[in-house]
Parts: structure tokens; C-alpha cells; sequence
């Protein structure tokens, strides 16, 4: 009896969230860009300037987990030297900064640590 009653309120909830999923998705997706991450890592406020350490951690993460051909990144290199390499290259690059940020971090890590 309960599950009769409860059935067609779910569906009506599900109905019902439909066409805002798809809205709110289309609103949110947006790659970072290049001056995104240099405003990130040269902030005075340290919320931003981890979250910029994290975007490139992730980026170099996501990389030799896919093992990218053109990166070879030693096991004891610090999160740090990375950051401060690739804010080095955004730093000494202002033309990069229009261009998706993971592809930024991407050529300096393959420019730097290239496999031999």
C-alpha cells in the first residue's frame, strides 16, 4: 500500500529534476585556464595558492597515471619544485595564460623532465 503511494511521488520528484541536471552541469563546466592557475599560485591568500599546488598535483598525477610518453618524472621529485617550476614558466610566459591550464602544466613537465 505504501509503495503504491510512494511510487508515483518518486517518479514526479525524478520528472521533475530532469531538466535542471543538465542546466546546472552546462553552467559549471568551465577548464581552467593557464591565468587561472597563475592567479591561483601567485595569491597572497594561501586557500588559493593550495588550491593551485592541487590543481598541478593532480595534472601530474592524472599524467603518470596514463603514463604520458613524453614525462619522466622521478619518484622523490617534491610537489613543490614542480609548482614552482611551472609558476616559473606562467610567470615568464604571459602569452600561455588563454590556453586550459592542464595543458600548460603538461609542456612545462614535459619540457623539464623529458625521457631520455
Amino acid at each position: 500500500m505504501i509503495g503504491r503511494v510512494l511510487l508515483p511521488i518518486f517518479f514526479v520528484v525524478v520528472l521533475g529534476l530532469v531538466p535542471v541536471g543538465p542546466l546546472a552541469a552546462a553552467q559549471s563546466v568551465r577548464f581552467q585556464t593557464a591565468g587561472d592557475l597563475f592567479l591561483k599560485l601567485t595569491s597572497p591568500r594561501l586557500e588559493e595558492q593550495l588550491a593551485g599546488q592541487h590543481y598541478v598535483m593532480g595534472v601530474l598525477d592524472g599524467l603518470v597515471l596514463a603514463r604520458d610518453q613524453r614525462l619522466c618524472v622521478k619518484a622523490e621529485i617534491q610537489i613543490n619544485e614542480v609548482v614552482t617550476l611551472v609558476r616559473g614558466q606562467l610567470t615568464a610566459r604571459p602569452d600561455v595564460h588563454r590556453f586550459n591550464a592542464a595543458s600548460v602544466v603538461r609542456e612545462t613537465l614535459a619540457t623539464e623532465f623529458p625521457c631520455i
